[in-house]
């Protein structure tokens, strides 16, 4: 895929290393490795998945930046229909190779988004806002797309927390040492990372879009960022430990988190 004049060239960015790390991205995501990383997509996916089942059966469920589909399984099990939409060709591709029931697949960007206005119960935006090139028009897009009564969930990194002054101050000194660009993770590559506080972020502007409730969860209570190789018994006790610690009086400890809004037009 080419940059057109359409596509922001951070987006383009985008393509190229998520293109270039499918592989990997899906063995995190199915968790057939044990990182801190796939500990992480682990509980991404399961705060998600759970509140997901808020879509009621029969619904359908819009899926912004879908990667290979990761919600796409649950999204059938319950019963909704699945819509995908992905920059990358070869995470669309993954996609479609589940051959998943009640599911269609689009490749794009943002533009694709006016063909799906008020047509979701439920839209995702999950692991992808913080590539954004203008996140609040982005945010306001996918919220259009949330019929009456529907719902829109949102992951984002967390800007008010220990671990992403971390990674933010590790990044920019490994990026002014390092001699050998592969650029094989987002820490590496030259891709936006963009950092919210949804009170002050996203609860302002999704009121101003008829969204009045809203649910805010925590994740990845931990200073440790790297894709650290963990034995799968400690992994497991440190999913374990996760799920108790984040919360929002540990939030400055959260490297990520979730956020539901029902859109009560």
């Amino acid at each position: 895929m080419t940059t057109s004049s359409a596509t922001p060239k951070s987006h383009h960015e985008a393509q190229v290393f998520f293109d270039r790390i499918a592989e990997d991205y899906k063995k995190r995501s199915e968790t057939k490795v044990y990182t801190v990383s796939s500990l992480s997509f682990r509980r991404r996916q399961d705060i998600i998945s759970d509140l997901l089942r808020n879509t009621p059966k029969g619904g359908t469920l819009l899926d912004y930046g879908m990667g290979p589909a990761v919600f796409g399984p649950p999204a059938v099990e319950h019963g909704l229909k699945y819509v995908g939409i992905d920059i990358s060709p070869v995470m669309v591709q993954m996609a479609k190779d589940m051959n998943l029931p009640n599911a269609e697949y689009h490749i794009g960007d943002l533009e694709l988004l006016k063909n799906f206005r008020n047509k979701a119960d439920t839209v995702l935006l999950i692991g992808l806002i913080d590539y954004l090139e203008d996140p609040e028009e982005g945010l306001r897009q996918l919220a259009r797309c949330v019929k009456p009564g529907g719902r829109l969930i949102v992951s984002f990194r967390n800007h008010r927390s220990v671990p992403r002054f971390l990674r933010n101050a590790s990044k920019a000194v490994w990026g002014a040492l390092r001699s050998n660009k592969k650029n094989v993770t987002a820490f590496e590559a030259p891709v936006l990372e963009n950092s919210f506080v949804p009170q002050r972020d996203f609860i302002p502007l999704l009121k101003e879009e008829g969204f009045a409730s809203f649910d805010v969860r925590y994740l990845d209570c931990s200073p440790v960022f790297f894709k650290l190789p963990l034995p799968k018994p400690i992994w497991h006790v440190w999913k374990k430990a996760d799920e108790i610690l984040s919360c929002p009086a540990l939030s400055f400890m959260c490297a990520s988190g979730g956020l539901m809004a029902y859109n009560k037009k």
